[in-house]
């Protein structure tokens, strides 16, 4: 079988497990690319930064499976994918490996400690203005304030339990009811919006979760609240956001993920990664949440795991 995996060896050491299951490509591809070569191979690895749409599904004559080293998939039309008759894989497919894994989780409480002590400010005191004062630029404590957690999966159980460990209150909403546990307290959207004093996304991107954060839910907030976002950016209405830094009614925003974020490695063209420029109550890491040497070293091994074990199960079913 003929691999394509979009991650090199150079970057990303770990990827030479593929090479158990056929003859891999290793390439950080671009559109380009997939377009004119996709028809070559039969398995395929993608990387997470262009999008793999119904025009490049129609090129892949020969492909039998397609493999997402990830949870997340709004990088994919996976309607195309299944369509076409490839077999599609992801991390999700294996929720006892994924529920070790806990990259994301920790970015997220790195980018809510930062934002609560307004990091960037005392990094710039020291190399940029040279100075030892940080009388204006102090932040907040967490201990006794409220975390508000959108989405209570995986994700949002592990940072409810940091939140818990640091002396918060913890509420949390999500769609799914059956998520909830007597751990923390579960409240409406509109409730965790307005007791929240820090906000911390962590649902799947789909037309429900689009834009949760908008102009109505930022009018709900507290005053100084801070908004973290590990999940995906079109979950946040950037125009929102910037609205309440002007009123000052946002504190501070963390983001791991942007909106228009799927174009290469070209900074997203989101006007919060703008701002972030001058503003340094903004701070943007580029979606590396998930992105350990721990973590890739796990997942490469168990996606190759799970394309020979699907490899294996249709060889048996078309004996």
């Amino acid at each position: 079988m003929k691999i394509l995996v979009g991650f090199s060896q150079e970057e990303y050491p770990n990827v030479e497990t593929f090479r158990s299951i056929g003859d891999c490509t290793f390439i950080r591809y671009d559109r380009a690319y997939l377009l004119d070569h996709i028809a070559e191979y039969d398995v395929f690895v993608p990387h997470l930064f262009d999008e793999v749409d119904t025009s490049i599904i129609s090129k892949a004559s020969k492909l039998k499976v397609l493999a997402t080293p990830s949870t997340g998939k709004d990088h994919l039309d996976v309607e195309a994918i299944l369509a076409a008759g490839i077999h599609f894989i992801s991390l999700n497919d294996d929720r006892a490996f994924i529920d070790e894994i806990s990259s994301t989780a920790e970015m997220s409480w790195m980018l809510t400690l930062a934002c609560m002590r307004n990091i960037r400010g005392l990094f710039d005191r020291v190399q940029v203005d040279k100075n030892w004062v940080n009388t204006d630029i102090r932040g907040y404590e967490l201990k006794g304030k409220v975390l508000g957690i959108i989405g209570y999966g995986r994700l949002g159980k592990m940072v409810a339990r940091y939140g818990q460990a640091f002396g918060m209150r913890v509420h949390v909403y999500d769609i799914d009811e059956s998520q909830y546990d007597d751990v923390v307290k579960s409240v409406d959207f509109n409730t965790l919006c307005s007791e929240s004093d820090v906000i911390s996304l962590h649902a799947k991107l789909n037309p429900g979760s689009e834009n949760i954060i908008d102009e109505k839910a930022v009018g709900l907030m507290k005053e100084g609240v801070v908004i973290v976002n590990t999940a995906r950016g079109g979950m946040i209405d950037s125009n929102a956001i910037l609205q309440g830094l002007d009123a000052n009614k946002i504190r501070a925003v963390g983001l791991d993920v942007c909106n228009d974020e799927y174009e290469a490695a070209e900074l997203p063209r989101d006007p919060l990664v703008e701002r972030s420029f001058v503003d340094n109550r903004i701070i943007v890491t580029p979606h590396a949440g998930g992105s350990t040497l721990d973590a890739h070293g796990k997942v490469f091994g168990k996606v190759a795991e799970l394309i020979k074990k699907y490899m294996n199960e249709k060889a048996v079913d078309t004996q």
